[in-house]
């Protein structure tokens, strides 16, 4: 009895393996968990790839590009906050192509010529009344409200370059067209541009050309973008001047934009009653010798003041004794004067009128009753002598009618231009290396 219950108790179904473990049920939740820990994992190697590939340098900016995936913005200048980059960057991507017009384009490194080109003007034109408008030039650019373009000084300044490059990239490819060529003086500035250069970069102790372009047009920028730049400019302007001698300024036309614009131009105090605008050459003798005064001043001797008028009047002699023209006038104004400020044009002044900020003894002579043009004198002034010459004489209400039809002239010429080649910009490429501006 007992050893049938033994044999009972070793029936098959309790004879276990003794290696062989339990088997275990895998839930639904476990599997969908670790499905999830490997596509983190992958994407975020993924992502941590991608943004090594695009020179990412911190997480900010970095999930920045990732936000801009989802919610990406118009293909316009506001596309990014900012468009500033490290130097490395700034030369990394210097070469790609960041606008298109016809068969030209527009690279990063000869952009970053025209934006600071653009600042520079801005703070020559405006100066410290700069500051006035907002713009501060010891604080970063695209962390300054504009609100001219309702963004950043960077965003405005940026779209003055590209504007800047379409317009006279547009010019000088219509000036290809009709086969127009750089005249003598400006292939022959173009052709010394290197040179020029290398010795600003000596005397500012810059270690190459490209070193002095860097410095003032940004990292990633060469002599060959800044030459670009300026055979842009001087080929579209062949164009420009072209043109601009088309634009009708007869009389007619003068007479119809005074009846056209009478209100705005009494408002800003021009009548047919406003009188003369003069253009005058002169060449200054400087004085000699001399003392100075008690009060700072120089003392000239009767003797000295004397051999100024001589030498003064010797020069005039000469002209008169030659053409007698503006134009040898104007050569020996470049070779004789003591005006730097007049000098290498010859010595012109123009638009003067009775209100002009020149010593009262220049401005008597050439607002003397009956002065015409062609005229010419000898004046003492506290300077030395001044032999004068009278280059024009206009009324201001002619002059400003003139100015104001090739003003609109001039505008028309550059949008017909700007028409015949459309701009497309990609301003997701665009990137801007810094320029310390404290300099």
């Amino acid at each position: 009895m007992e050893s049938n219950r033994i044999e009972e108790n070793m029936q098959p179904e309790q004879q276990d393996t003794p290696c062989e473990a339990p088997k275990k049920k895998v839930k639904v939740w476990q599997v969908i968990l670790a499905a999830l820990a490997s596509l983190v994992l992958l994407l975020t190697l993924t992502v941590a790839v991608w943004w090594s590939v695009i020179g990412v340098t911190s997480f900010e900016e970095g999930w920045s590009h990732i936000v801009n995936i989802f919610t990406p913005r118009d293909n316009d200048l506001y596309y990014k906050d900012s468009y500033t980059v490290n130097a490395d960057k700034a030369q990394k991507y210097g070469s790609d192509v960041v606008a298109t017009m016809g068969d030209a384009k527009l690279t990063n490194s000869l952009l970053q010529i025209y934006y600071w080109e653009s600042v520079y003007k801005f703070f020559e034109e405006y100066g410290y009344y700069a500051a006035y408008m907002g713009l501060d030039h010891t604080k970063p650019l695209d962390e300054q409200a504009c609100p001219d373009v309702n963004g950043t000084w960077q965003q405005f300044f940026l779209k003055d370059a590209i504007s800047d490059w379409h317009s006279y990239q547009a010019m000088a490819l219509m000036a290809q067209r009709e086969g127009l060529k750089l005249d003598e003086s400006m292939q022959t500035f173009l052709d010394k541009l290197y040179d020029t250069l290398q010795t600003a970069a000596i005397q500012g102790s810059y270690s190459s050309v490209d070193a002095l372009v860097q410095a003032d047009m940004g990292p990633g920028c060469t002599f060959e973008d800044y030459y670009q730049q300026q055979l842009i400019y001087l080929t579209g302007n062949v164009y420009f001047n072209k043109m601009l001698d088309k634009v009708d300024v007869s009389d007619a036309a003068i007479e119809a934009y005074f009846t056209a614009n009478e209100a705005d131009l009494k408002k800003n105090g021009i009548t047919k009653d406003s009188g003369n605008l003069f253009g005058v050459r002169h060449i200054l003798i400087e004085v000699e010798g001399g003392v100075k005064g008690d009060d700072g001043k120089m003392v000239y001797s009767d003797s000295e003041w004397e051999a100024c008028r001589e030498k003064a009047q010797k020069l005039m002699d000469q002209w008169l004794a030659g053409e007698a023209t503006e134009e040898e006038f104007a050569k020996l104004a470049q070779e004789h004067s003591a005006d730097g400020g007049s000098k290498d044009s010859g010595g012109l002044y123009t638009g003067l009128d009775k209100n002009t900020n020149f010593v009262k003894e220049f401005v008597d002579w050439y607002m003397a009753e009956g002065r015409k043009e062609g005229d010419y004198g000898l004046i003492k002034t506290s300077y030395g002598y001044h032999i004068m010459y009278c280059a024009d004489v206009e009324a201001q209400w002619i002059a400003a009618c003139r100015n104001g039809l090739q003003t609109e002239g001039s505008k028309q010429i550059i949008l017909d231009a700007m028409e015949q080649f459309p701009l497309e910009v990609d301003y997701k490429k665009i990137v801007l290396g810094e320029v310390n501006l404290n300099k």
